[in-house]
């Protein structure tokens, strides 16, 4: 993705809160973007197949979950992160 269209998408936290939902493909794995969190400038990543073990508050394997990434979209200064570079959209450019 290129510079203008990450300034555009950082412009406004609806730019940014329509991309839930969205298809991507992150190291080579297929995810949908679940949720963004904009105060920690977090893009949360949730796979539609694979699963992972969740633990209970006493360290007990429990439940199957999707698998997730957190992964920061922006540094400290507010430029993007290299996480743009490692995702592509499935269901189309932005």
């Amino acid at each position: 993705m290129s510079q203008p269209q990450l300034k555009a998408l950082f412009s406004s936290p609806e730019a940014l809160h329509a991309l839930v939902g969205r298809k991507v493909r992150y190291l080579n794995e297929d995810y949908f973007i679940c949720d963004i969190l904009i105060a920690e400038d977090m893009l949360i990543l949730s796979s539609h197949c694979d699963k992972e073990v969740q633990d209970d508050s006493f360290g007990r394997a429990t439940r199957m979950v999707p698998k997730q990434h957190n992964l920061k979209f922006r540094d400290l200064d507010g430029n993007p992160t290299a996480l743009w570079d490692d995702l592509i959209f499935l269901d189309g450019a932005l």
